[in-house]
């Protein structure tokens, strides 16, 4: 009777895992429909040059960065064309003197519209850095720019944007978030291509129901709404995204302008890529711990309509489905140990092979509809986004389930330069280790049970699948760290 009872058990576990991966497919695969309903998504709202030029007070946030990538950031800040701006620099818990101070020496080369302040020992985070801003911006400002420590900005910046504010319901304006050093090699390329698909069809389509996320850089938002929305959150690893949310909770509107205005630098190693995707989905679970009766069917009150909360919730359904892979792991693993030994039945994880290898097409498919049939890209760009975006599972998942916990957590800044790079075993540890077993077990399921036990090898396998290309991507990374020691 126990052993039909744990047999029980284990099929309804089995079952429902499989069921829940399918659905995450099926829910994710709605935004490929739209897209493919479209074809060409709606072009979001072009640039429009206002009558009005309001006071702009551009934030600076900096902490421990390389002096001569900041410099570069304000010297294009200070050719824009444009009169009425002031830039702050914020430079909290730096320690090290030759960072900062070579970078507070610029700003009073620049002239009085730059103001350099550091705190040697600030809470809060970026965020901690921003509400200090807040307090220290001129009192004409009307609008706010944050702009990243490594942004280079385009001239015409504001005044191709802020004619988008002559329309009272526009509480902010997104540009995308664009990099220069794509063409370093092939695994910044394929960095970018991961990256570029939410900004040239994700923001496109959130856009049609006024449901863009307002990123951590160029953007401008009204200063009235940051400061009535109670400023920017320092209990949060996404402080941007999360206004972004308050704001449109309250009814007002965001516009995502397509067109490039300023690149910055991506993460120059595979490391650096995975910490920083793994802050960016703690911040998302905090938001939905912090805010989920914004979601919630029956919530009364609120300025979120349906397809606002369907947007954000399918914005966060990749890293849910992520955290579901990574959590079941163990289970996986026991049962196809169970398995090879004679435990349990030899299909016994036919419900997660089902729900894995569905993962796995939807996100073939979409790399084949959005790089191929929608961006005109190349198959190195299709292949190299889908290896790039299946190498993060582990560190994906992982972030969900650590934002989920609700214990507090660090905000890990991404390094404007090359720093020392782990080896391709350092840095992709866990993804090996993993990888290797479900990868070695699922061989040894294959050979030793044959046919009967296709479902639970074809499992393993898929998880193989989504937890190896990091290894490659490691190295990619450490080749090109080498390269870049090589011309040094």
């Amino acid at each position: 009777m126990v052993i039909e009872e744990i047999a029980a058990l284990v099929g309804w576990l089995t079952g429902s895992l499989g069921v829940l991966l399918v659905g995450c497919a099926a829910l994710e695969a709605i935004e490929l429909i739209e897209l493919w309903i479209w074809r060409r998504a709606p072009v979001p709202p072009a640039p429009r040059r206002g009558t009005r030029r309001p006071f702009v007070s551009f934030h600076v946030p900096i902490c421990s960065e390389p002096p001569e990538v900041v410099a570069a950031t304000l010297l294009a800040l200070s050719r824009l064309d444009y009169d009425a701006f002031e830039v702050l620099v914020i430079d909290n818990n730096t320690q090290d003197d030759r960072l900062w101070q070579p970078v507070e020496r610029q700003c009073r080369e620049l002239g009085p519209r730059f103001r350099f302040t550091h705190l040697a020992s600030w809470p809060g985070f970026k965020a901690g850095a921003l509400n200090y801003a807040l307090g220290q911006t001129a009192a004409e400002a009307t609008l706010i720019s944050v702009i990243d420590a490594d942004y280079e900005i385009d001239p015409n910046y504001l005044t191709d944007i802020v004619g988008r504010f002559e329309d009272d319901t526009v509480a902010f304006v997104q540009t995308p978030q664009d990099y220069r050093n794509w063409t370093l090699g092939p695994f910044f390329r394929m960095c970018h291509c991961e990256y570029w698909q939410v900004f040239a069809v994700s923001m496109v389509l959130r856009n049609r129901r006024n449901s863009i996320l307002m990123h951590g850089t160029m953007n401008l938002v009204r200063r009235d709404e940051v400061v009535r929305s109670g400023g920017w959150a320092e209990w949060c690893l996404t402080e941007d995204s999360e206004l972004g949310l308050r704001i449109l909770a309250a009814g007002h509107h965001g516009v995502y302008v397509s067109k490039t205005y300023g690149r910055g630098l991506l993460p120059f190693s595979y490391r650096d890529y995975k910490r920083q995707r793994r802050r960016w989905v703690i911040g998302g679970a905090q938001q939905l711990r912090r805010h989920l009766g914004l979601f919630l069917p029956w919530a009364k009150g609120d300025g979120l309509t349906l397809m606002q909360k369907l947007h954000y919730l399918q914005g966060w359904l990749p890293w849910f489905r992520d955290g579901v892979i990574v959590a079941s792991v163990p289970l996986s693993v026991a049962l196809g140990a169970a398995a090879l030994c004679g435990l349990a039945r030899p299909d016994v994880l036919a419900g997660p092979a089902v729900g894995m290898i569905a993962i796995l097409l939807q996100l073939a498919v979409r790399q084949v509809v959005v790089f191929r049939a929608y961006l005109s890209l190349p198959w190195r760009d299709t292949l190299g986004a889908f290896v790039a975006g299946s190498s993060l599972t582990w560190a994906v998942g992982c972030g969900w389930l650590a934002g989920l916990t609700g214990r507090e957590q660090v905000f890990q800044r991404t390094p404007k330069r090359l720093q020392q790079v782990a080896g391709v075993v350092g840095a992709a540890r866990a993804e090996l280790a993993v990888g290797l077993l479900t990868l070695l077990l699922g061989l040894a399921v294959a050979l030793k049970l044959g046919r009967p036990g296709g479902w639970t090898a074809a499992a393993l396998f898929a998880y193989a699948a989504l937890f190896l290309p990091a290894i490659w991507m490691a190295h990619l990374s450490a080749r090109a760290a080498r390269d870049a020691a090589s011309q040094d």
